[in-house]
């Protein structure tokens, strides 16, 4: 098939026309794809799968230690972990002016610790 789904000519269906209505239809109707797109590209900024690794590894730290270990500002991941928040990745605790951050029990989280993470060492 050429890019944009056309045939090219003399090329026969592979399925019906019903058939490809159904299929349009139900990827229509998933919204666990669009999520999973999502929380892919969420991972998919190098600092914030790095935060993820560390909090993974290392169960809860502030702010700063994350910053310090990643060579960013505190300002960088304070952005980065407000958009983890967004998305359940990440839960905060406050110690008086400390922000302390941990990994929820998100599935996402687990997918990436069971599939990517255990390859790494810190």
């Amino acid at each position: 098939m050429k890019s944009g789904g056309k045939k090219m000519k003399g090329e026969a269906p592979n399925m019906s026309s019903k058939e490809m209505a159904q299929i349009r239809q139900n990827l229509e109707g998933t919204s666990d794809i669009e999520e999973a797109a999502e929380l892919m590209n969420l991972a998919g900024n190098s600092t914030r799968l790095k935060l993820l690794y560390l909090l993974d590894n290392m169960k809860e730290l502030c702010v700063c230690d994350l910053a310090e270990m990643l060579g960013v500002s505190v300002s960088a991941v304070s952005q980065h972990l407000a958009k983890l928040k967004a998305y359940g990745l990440v839960a905060p605790r406050r110690d008086a002016q400390t922000i302390y951050y941990r990994l929820t029990e998100h599935e996402f989280n687990a997918k990436l610790r069971d599939n990517f993470f255990r390859q790494f060492q810190v």
